[in-house]
């Protein structure tokens, strides 16, 4: 079937990405500022929102994957998964941390440190088991569940209901009643893709400073706005390319290298660094994790009103809503034939753990600096940010600069396979009918891996990370409300087809 093209979905997605750029370009000030105070706004009056759901969303799915839902395939019951557990885990992990995740797993402890939960005194030894904690908590089964529940809902009306297009709006199928091309269904993928937009833009702009100050430093240039530029074209050129190569030959084969070269790495930090500490400490931080659970997952500061929900928790949370549409079409298109429990231990445990690993190894590592006072990355952060305290960490090690290459190397990965998946959503969303097994045409996914690049590099001349923080939480509000619908629309499309075994042979399986 030739695929066409939703001619109004692409116009509006052009229209959002310059509506969100051109005022960045001719007044960066005013729009820094502006930003800031949504930010202000949004956090103190809705974040206990965020709060809520991720409590609520990660019950629904534990619940989801042990009661009788568990056991729906998401295809016909004669399929079985196209991608090994080692290659569907990649791809998921890769799509949904981004190189956001280096950067975070490095530095995040540094922050809480200095303003640590709970009134904790700041620089003590108690600030310090927090701040080697709470980056695994933030990145954690509460962050999966945000991506697992769209997943869900997309999958479920995709492979089992066989509606042949692979858009947000299909989440809520049942409330749609089909009708996903109404102006209600329209809104929702509009939605959507200002929050992919924003949230992808953001990621970049986190990540892209980073990867320059490591090139900086390997090639013995000044770091600059023209090289952090220079750094998106080149990650725009690897995953356009692997966009135009398709899943099989693109994200997969950069998924699974970038798999071996984060073990790689990892490794080599470990035993090359204070490998007694960073175990030790890896223990305490999951052990803290565990035992604080419930409380770090409800807490919304009412009292003491510190603001380190609203600057952390809230942020957070309000990324992976804002990702978890995008996560949920490409982890959708990559998971015909596992079961709804499959899904949801599969990204909850391999999500979790992956992220747990980078926190214990490298931010243990970096922590260890700021203790035994090699390197003072407080101060380095404070005085010339994150990017550069960061590189001066990776510099203590032996063979730094080798090692510097390959972390800027799984950087440039990190983004090139989120990227993808990003531009294959988008491409899917702006296709009116995608059917099972077919993939939006390559010049189409390649257009928008090229168009994607526009909204970080103005996050960038804008400058700094609070700007990239607003960017996230603005733009994740309207879908915090669609997720309520989202579940809403599932949770009743499972029910009802349950009832009626008859009609629909091809939804239930033991059940």
């Amino acid at each position: 079937m030739k695929q066409r093209i939703d001619k109004m979905g692409f116009i509006a997605t052009i229209v959002i990405i310059l509506l969100m750029t051109i005022p960045l370009i001719i007044d960066p000030k005013a729009s820094a500022d502006y930003m800031q105070i949504a930010y202000a706004y949004i956090a103190n009056n809705f974040g206990f929102l965020y709060i809520f759901m991720a409590s609520s969303i990660l019950i629904l799915l534990l619940w989801l994957a042990f009661s009788k839902y568990g056991n729906i395939k998401l295809g016909d019951s004669t399929d079985t998964p196209q991608y090994s557990n080692f290659s569907w885990s990649g791809m998921l992990f890769c799509a949904g941390v981004g190189a956001g995740l280096l950067y975070w797993c490095t530095i995040e402890w540094a922050f809480y440190y200095q303003s640590p939960p709970f009134g904790v005194e700041a620089m003590s030894t108690e600030a310090a088991k927090w701040a080697s904690s709470y980056g695994i908590f933030h990145w954690g089964v509460s962050a999966w569940a945000f991506y697992c529940l769209p997943t869900l809902a997309i999958a479920y009306p995709y492979y089992v209901k066989k509606v042949p297009m692979l858009k947000f709006s299909i989440s809520c199928h049942h409330v749609l009643k089909g009708k996903e091309n109404s102006p209600l269904g329209r809104f929702i993928d509009f939605l959507f893709r200002v929050a992919l937009i924003g949230g992808a833009g953001s990621s970049l702009g986190f990540s892209t400073p980073l990867i320059a100050e490591g090139i900086s430093l390997l090639l013995g240039i000044e770091s600059s706005f023209k090289l952090e530029v220079f750094v998106v074209l080149v990650c725009v050129g690897i995953f356009a390319t692997s966009v135009y190569f398709g899943l099989e030959k693109g994200m997969k084969r950069l998924s699974q290298a970038n798999v071996w070269l984060s073990f790689l790495l990892l490794g080599f930090i470990l035993l090359a660094g204070p490998t007694v500490f960073i175990l030790k400490t890896g223990i305490n931080s999951i052990g803290t994790v565990i035992q604080n659970f419930v409380q770090m997952n409800t807490w919304t500061d009412p009292f003491t009103e510190s603001s380190f929900v609203e600057s952390w928790t809230v942020f957070y949370w309000a990324w992976w809503v804002a990702f978890g549409p995008f996560v949920g079409i490409f982890v959708t298109r990559i998971s015909k034939g596992r079961t709804i429990k499959e899904v949801i231990l599969g990204m909850l445990t391999f999500g979790s753990i992956g992220g747990a690993i980078f926190y214990i190894v490298i931010g243990n590592y970096s922590l260890y600096q700021q203790l035994t006072n090699a390197v003072d990355v407080i101060s380095l952060m404070n005085s010339y940010g994150a990017p550069t305290a960061i590189i001066t960490v990776f510099e203590q090690l032996p063979l730094a600069k080798l090692v510097i290459g390959i972390f800027c190397l799984v950087c440039i990965i990190f983004v090139a396979t989120t990227y993808d998946a990003a531009s294959y959503t988008l491409a899917s969303s702006a296709t009116e009918q995608l059917p099972v097994g077919e993939d939006p045409h390559r010049l189409h996914r390649t257009f928008w891996a090229i168009t994607l690049a526009l909204l970080p590099i103005c996050l960038m001349y804008v400058g700094g990370f609070k700007v990239a923080q607003t960017a996230v939480l603005v733009v994740s509000l309207p879908l915090l409300f669609i997720y309520m619908l989202m579940t809403y629309s599932f949770m009743a499309s499972l029910k009802f087809d349950s009832n009626q075994p008859s009609s629909n042979e091809k939804t239930l399986i033991n059940i």
